[in-house]
């Protein structure tokens, strides 16, 4: 069986694997309890499970699409400016890439066709750098002479003006028998003035033909500089040709968006197939070539984190990703990580020494090398290797265009050593060794074993994000539980303390009751009714006790009730604040901090209907007072009461309070006495027992409050429970995926990580 076919087979059973284990805890879940709303709660903590069950699948799916395994596939991965491109450009042309050696075919046969060679474009150059510097001599030296030129026609010009000047000024001062003198007989400054006028005409046209002479030198130069700029123009527009051609084309220029793309390079070494991937870089903020990135990495069996500083990764700061925070993001999952340390060398100098390194150097690669382990492990990364790319690629390189810089670098480094020995001296023959003989030896085994720790890598994060949410979870509960417990402690000494106030309220309507009776009573009696009328007047009274004492019980009822339920709903609001607090801080944050995969909206009920609960004690207490008032063998009546305390009417002495009007009335308020006592004897008993019912009633309705204000910590136990079963179950998976290593294999495996510097 095909490597191929047995990882499509894998990765069938991993997906199979969380879909039945996330059915069969959520089945699992919803068959625990058989109360309705618990049922409910239970069932939104499915929203997490299926969360991480489709990032599951989304992995899967991407490792399937991605995974190499007919080719050992090496990214060279890093920062801008690190080197990645000029190290595979060497590399292509070392190892005969097909692709690169057919370009360099081209290039020559063009090369050739085309004519272009160095000495005629150095010559062209040389021409036009002359002739510029001719043509700025020629103009400085016509500028000049010019500008003497100039001064003296000036001069002339000036000493003529002052001769016609002193002409007009001596005329003007002449004396009327000098100016009749002057008509026969000119000045000698007039006899002067005609030839200084000739003079300066003909050194006007003298100058005119002197200065269009110190012109033509200029256009002469010009004329010839703008020939040679043609020639070299038309050179240089041959190498438009070639350009696309040359060795280097793949190397960056620094800036940050040179490369956007991942490009694959194919090699076969020594019998090993292989390719190259040179990755984007991944400094600052690289949202434009994330997809490139990630991709390039999960497609890759081992990487070279290649830098220029052999110091440890930088951290992050202000919220923004550090480089090694993004190594062990994005190259935690490997099995085989290498840092390359690409030593910069712009002279030649630097290859001179006796090691490639100095001793800062190997100082700070042992730090990066630490900071690297500590964030990868052991089993990941295996050491760093030194080499100088830039000399290596000049000293290998040999397709360039004439103007190309590197050309002048390249010559500065051939004359201070030949090319194999810049090849020894910069590392790179050391690297190709490796290459050859160390990493891509028993490729087959290696992509085996990188793609099935890729896959247990899918399944360890899983297990890592389920066990955290679990622990969350699990300390939701607790707090939950307490909270609960708190609640519901609260309520019920609400309960006992409303029990108490509400029978203190009766009795006190009780004993008022009595006592306003026996006031009207008495004064009744005061007006000396008969004993039969007595009779009549204070059994009709008691009787009226069905109706006034009810309406008076039911408003002192109506006012503890209001008392109890504005308390309850207090007690019952303050739980629920609390309960979104406990979940919010221990769920929802800890959930947005761990920065998971995937984005959860698990949703918890998270409080008790307030108005449903109070609706509840309402009826409940409804149900006391109908139970307290009606007529029925729970409740109390006239002819109950009356019936049983058996109102009292002794008048034996009848035929003495006949002759004695005040102690027939001492006998009616002893008689009226006696019966009431007895009456509201009665209705004390039956209103206390009445009102243990109440209580206990009330209790009930409390009960089932309190049983759902449980739900938000049945909820967690129950969520926290399913997490921990597919996090175990996913480990045994987990294990089932670790392969069997040769013993060739896992000797050189148990080799140190930290593996010597290629120099």
């Amino acid at each position: 069986m095909s490597n191929t076919h047995k990882m499509s087979q894998i990765y069938d059973q991993v997906t199979a694997f969380v879909d039945q284990s996330l059915g069969a805890v959520l089945q699992k879940s919803a068959s625990r309890t058989g109360y309705v709303d618990l049922e409910s709660a239970i069932a939104s903590s499915r929203t997490l499970l299926e969360k991480f069950r489709d990032k599951t699948h989304e992995d899967i799916r991407e490792l399937r699409e991605l995974s190499e395994w007919e080719t050992f596939t090496i990214a060279f991965y890093g920062e801008t400016n690190a080197g990645k491109s000029t190290l595979i450009e060497t590399l292509r042309i070392l190892l005969g890439d097909s692709e690169k050696l057919a370009t360099q075919q081209q290039f020559q046969t063009l090369a050739k066709e085309l004519h272009i060679d160095a000495e005629s474009l150095i010559a062209l150059e040389k021409s036009v750098q002359q002739l510029q510097a001719q043509l700025t001599e020629s103009q400085r030296h016509a500028d000049s002479l010019a500008k003497q030129l100039l001064n003296e026609e000036n001069q002339q010009h000036a000493h003529l003006t002052a001769l016609i000047a002193t002409i007009a000024n001596k005329r003007k001062n002449l004396s009327i028998w000098q100016k009749l003198v002057h008509l026969f007989k000119k000045l000698d400054e007039e006899k002067a003035l005609p030839a200084q006028e000739q003079a300066l005409a003909q050194l006007k046209i003298s100058q005119k033909a002197k200065l269009e002479s110190i012109a033509s030198e200029p256009l002469r130069i010009q004329s010839k500089l703008d020939a040679c700029k043609s020639d070299l123009a038309k050179v240089e527009s041959t190498f438009e040709q070639l350009i696309p051609l040359q060795d280097g084309l793949i190397i960056g220029n620094g800036r940050s968006d040179f490369t956007l793309q991942s490009h694959a390079y194919h090699f076969a070494a020594e019998g090993q197939k292989f390719q190259l991937v040179d990755v984007p870089g991944i400094e600052g903020d690289e949202k434009q070539v994330m997809s490139a990135i990630d991709a390039s990495v999960k497609k890759a069996h081992a990487v070279f984190y290649v830098t220029r500083n052999a110091t440890p990764p930088g951290s992050g700061s202000d919220g923004q990703e550090g480089t090694i925070d993004k190594i062990k993001r994005q190259l935690g999952k490997q099995t085989e990580v290498w840092a390359i340390f690409n030593k910069s060398a712009t002279n030649p100098q630097v290859l001179q020494g006796q090691s490639l390194i100095n001793q800062n150097d190997a100082v700070g690669l042992a730090e990066m090398g630490k900071s690297l382990t500590a964030s990868l492990g052991t089993e990941t990364y295996k050491g760093h290797l030194c080499v100088s790319g830039m000399p290596a690629f000049l000293a290998s390189a040999s397709c360039f265009v004439p103007n190309n810089p590197h050309v002048r670098n390249r010559e500065k480094f051939l004359l201070a050593m030949e090319a194999d020995e810049i090849l020894q001296r910069s590392g790179m023959n050391a690297f190709l060794q490796f290459l050859r003989s160390d990493l891509c030896q028993n490729f087959k085994a290696k992509i085996l074993n990188a793609n099935l720790k890729k896959v247990r890598s899918c399944l360890q994060d899983g297990i890592v994000h389920l066990n955290q949410a679990r622990d969350n979870f699990a300390n939701a509960a607790q707090k939950l539980e307490a909270q609960q417990k708190s609640a519901a402690s609260q309520i019920d000494g609400l309960l006992a303390g409303t029990s108490q106030k509400l029978k203190s309220e009766c009795h006190d309507e009780l004993n008022s009751k009595k006592t306003s009776m026996r006031t009207a009573i008495y004064g009744y009696i005061d007006n000396e009714p008969s004993n039969d009328d007595f009779k009549e007047y204070l059994t009709g009274e008691i009787d009226q006790l069905k109706t006034s004492m009810g309406a008076d019980l039911e408003a002192r009822f109506a006012t503890v009730f209001k008392s109890f339920t504005s308390e309850a709903e207090a007690i019952i609001q303050k739980n629920q604040k609390n309960v979104s607090e406990i979940l919010h801080y221990t769920i929802d944050d800890p959930f947005s901090s761990l920065k998971l995969s995937f984005n959860t909206d698990f949703k918890m009920d998270n409080g008790i209907n307030v108005i449903a609960l109070i609706s509840s004690l309402g009826g409940a207490a409804a149900l006391v007072w109908a139970s307290f008032l009606a007529s029925n063998p729970v409740g109390w009546s006239t002819a109950a009461v009356l019936g049983a305390v058996g109102l009292v009417f002794s008048f034996y002495k009848a035929v003495r309070s006949f002759f004695s009007s005040e102690y027939k009335k001492e006998q009616q308020r002893k008689s009226a006495d006696e019966n009431l006592d007895k009456v509201f004897e009665k209705l004390t008993e039956m209103l206390d027992s009445n009102l243990d019912s109440a209580s206990a009633k009330i209790n009930e309705a409390l009960l089932e409050t309190k049983t759902k204000m449980r739900i938000p910590y049945e909820q967690s136990i129950n969520t926290k429970v399913a997490l921990e079963d597919i996090a175990s179950k996913m480990a045994v998976l987990r294990e089932k995926l670790v392969p069997k290593q040769s013993t060739n294999v896992a000797a050189r495996t148990s080799t140190p990580a930290t593996a010597p510097a290629i120099v």
